[in-house]
This record gives C-alpha cells, structure tokens and sequence, in this order.
C-alpha cells in the first residue's frame, strides 16, 4: 500500500505519544461469568488470562456494557457517548441495517473513533464477523479498510482469521505506517456451532440456533419464554445451550489467540508493544430469568457484565465496576475518563417493538436503565423499581426495594432521557438537552 493512504505522517513514523499499532478487539456477545479469566469452572479463556498475566496488562470481569445489544454498544465504543446521547440502536424504527435488521442507525453528525484515528494519522481497519459492523449501519464510518461478513456464522474461527493473516501479512505492511485495527469476533453469537467429541470438558452436541422472529419455523424460544415447555424438555434444552455457547466462547478465545499470533508474525507488534483492548459488546440469557438471547430492554448482568482487558497500558487501573463507553478513550490515549470510578455507571436498553410483538409486552414494550457501583445495582425494567445486592445475590433473583429517593429519580431521569432518544430526540432540542444536562452529559 502506498505511503500517500496514511496521510499526515510518513512511512512508518509513530504518531506523537501513540503506539505503532492500536487493536480493538470486540468479542461479541460473550458473559463475563461464562470466562474461566472471571472464576467460571470450564476454561474457556485461556489466551485472555494469558493477556492478563502481563506486567503492562490491566483487566476487570466488572465492565458493564453499554446497552443490550450490537448496534447501541458499538455505536457508544466508537463516539464515548451513552446510548441516549448517540441515539443509535432503536429497534424497529430507521432503516434496515443489516441481515434484515431495522433500527436506528449511528448518525452521520457524530464523529467516530476511527475518524479520529485518522486525524492522527492511522490507517483504519475494520474485520467483522458480524454483518451490523457495516456501512448501513453507521458503524463503519471512517474506515479505510473495511470487510464484514454477511451473515452470522460465515466468518467464524478459522475462516475469520484467514481473512486477518491475508489482510495483515500479504496486503498491508508495517512499514507503510501506523495502524487501528478494529475486529469483531462473533464465534459466541449464535448460530452456534456443534461441539466435537474432542473438546475436553464439553460434552459432543449438535448446532442451536433460535431466529428472532418466530415466524421463521423454529418454536423453541417461544415456546420457553412463554412458559410452554415441559421442564425436562427445558432442562434439556438448557444444557445443551449452555455447552454450545461454552465452547463458542471458547472458540472465541481462540480465534483472539489467532489474532495474536497474526499480528506478531506480520511484525505489528514491535518491541515498544502495541495498545489492545478486549471487550464485548454484550452478553446472552442462556434460561436466566426465564429467558432466551440478548434482544429485548433487559439489563440483567447475564446481558450487561463483560470483560474489559487492556494490554500496553502500564500502570494503568481499572475502576470497578466500569462502563466499556471507556473503550473510546483506551483506544485513543489508553486512560479512562476522569469521571469513571466517581459515580455510578449507567446503561441503557431501547424499548424493542419487534419483541413486542413478538412475544408480549413484558419482552419490549418499555425500556430499561440501569445504575451500578459497589457491589449493588438498581435497574428500571419493565416499569418495576429493582435494586440487588450482586455479593449475595449474584443471580439477580431476590430484588431489594429502591429507598434512596435520589435513586428512583435518577432511573427516571435516565429512562425520560432514552424514551426521548427513542422518538428521535436531538440533544440540541432544549427539553432533550435539558434531560442530558440533568445526568451529566451537557454542561
């Protein structure tokens, strides 16, 4: 690739206090309960305790995601902005972004990471095994290089990191200058694939999948969320879900292990290091609170607990819990905002009209927000005020009452702000600027 693509700076020269080489890597919707690095008794994440061993390494199991899904989350990695503020990942509204997915996309008023990346002088690369992770969906702007799948399951493991090894070793070389490479790796993301009978730990299962809509033919979602299922047919069903999505975890870690060793042999990771940060986007219901996948406005930790890992970042501490919307500021001067560690972190979950409709009010109808810190939570989820106590009640099942007044209002604040958000609120509007002044986005 010619010198002339990297714009500002010359072939192979640094940018100004930044690393050779800054990689984001999305492991997209994985728990952070389900990683051996988290305390999780099958080992599913070696390559990312291996990360975590490292002296310039800083990691936390207690990074709380954006939102509930691709589209929202990714949109708030690539601004730093809370998903009321970007606005994007409205379900059932906008325009199709992908695989037949209608919702709101990343505006083009907002600037995005690898815009910015490109002002100091990166060459931009996007590898996505998820098909959202593309122009339609706003996602990809500023990209200079940008190959997704077009549908899940087609790039998993070794067939993404064949498309990484061609793009890295054979087209782009280290000497034409720095790189920001961004990759989604979707192995988590259902379709899941079989489980061998080679894989030590899990025992050799078929592929799942459940399609969103279920008009599509397959009833099992349905059927469950509904309540309809027997319980040694759910029973059974749980376990084999659970392993399936166990090793697509595993693979998932794999497929990163893969990136590693791609860029070390392609010389991107020189002898000063690079700056990589691992996250996900979001989590998965494997059957927790009666539930099946990550659509639909809930903020159970199942959904919104990820791993956050940081390599190249010496003294580097990660407060906890802590918003992955940080990932924006790793990414571009591996710190995390000032203000994280001092208050609560926030999320947020659209309302879902497919859902809705779908599978009945309870499953979209209304939005969720949540607040974390210390060891508590409080969420506003389906119209109920819920706090829990995540030391003794790790699974969310026996909520507490919401006391603190300020508590209760603040949720309702951030729900009148997503609600606002959700029917195309703009942050210049004065009512819309006035809810985001009154949680701390506007001064």
């Amino acid at each position: 690739m010619a010198c002339a693509v990297v714009g500002a700076i010359g072939c192979g020269e640094a940018p100004p206090d930044g690393p050779q080489t800054v990689v984001l890597v999305v492991l997209d919707n994985v728990r952070a309960d389900r990683l051996s690095l988290c305390g999780y008794e099958r080992r599913t994440s070696r390559r990312l305790e291996g990360l975590c061993r490292r002296r310039d390494a800083a990691c936390t199991c207690r990074a709380i995601a954006p939102s509930s899904w691709t589209l929202p989350s990714h949109a708030s990695f690539f601004t730093g902005e809370d998903v009321p503020v970007h606005g994007a990942g409205m379900a059932g509204v906008g325009s199709d972004v992908g695989v037949g997915t209608v919702a709101r996309p990343l505006g083009p008023d907002r600037p995005t990471l690898a815009e910015r990346m490109v002002e100091r002088g990166y060459r931009t690369v996007l590898v996505s095994a998820n098909p959202l992770l593309s122009s339609p969906s706003g996602l990809a702007r500023g990209f200079q290089h940008v190959e997704a799948a077009e549908t899940f399951g087609d790039w998993y493991g070794h067939r993404l990191l064949v498309r990484l090894e061609r793009l890295l070793v054979r087209q782009l070389s280290p000497e034409d200058g720095p790189l920001f490479l961004f990759v989604n790796i979707a192995d988590a993301h259902q379709p899941w694939a079989e489980v061998p009978a080679d894989v030590p730990g899990i025992p050799r299962r078929g592929a799942l999948s459940f399609p969103l809509d279920p008009r599509a033919g397959n009833p099992l979602r349905r059927r469950f969320v509904g309540g309809l299922m027997p319980p040694d047919e759910s029973a059974e069903l749980l376990g084999h879900l659970g392993d399936v999505y166990d090793h697509a975890v595993l693979r998932a870690d794999r497929a990163l292990a893969g990136l590693v060793r791609i860029l070390r042999e392609g010389g991107w990771w020189p002898p000063d290091g690079v700056r990589l940060v691992v996250t996900s986007d979001h989590g998965e219901h494997l059957g927790d609170h009666g539930l099946l996948g990550h659509a639909g406005p809930f903020l159970y930790d199942e959904i919104a607990a990820v791993p956050l890992v940081v390599v190249g970042a010496a003294g580097l501490e990660l407060p906890e819990p802590v918003s992955t919307v940080a990932v924006h500021s790793l990414v571009l001067d591996g710190t995390v905002p000032p203000a994280a560690g001092r208050h609560p972190v926030r999320a947020y979950a659209y309302p879902s009209d497919p859902w809705a409709r779908w599978y009945g009010a309870r499953f979209g109808a209304l939005p969720a927000v949540g607040l974390w810190w210390g060891d508590g939570k409080a969420l506003l989820q389906g119209g109920e005020l819920l706090r829990f106590d995540l030391v003794e009640d790790a699974g969310e099942l026996s909520p507490l009452p919401v006391e603190e007044a300020g508590m209760a209002a603040r949720l309702e604040e951030m729900a009148a702000a997503l609600e606002a958000s959700a029917a195309g609120g703009d942050p210049a509007d004065p009512e819309m600027a006035e809810l985001l002044r009154a949680l701390g986005y506007l001064d």
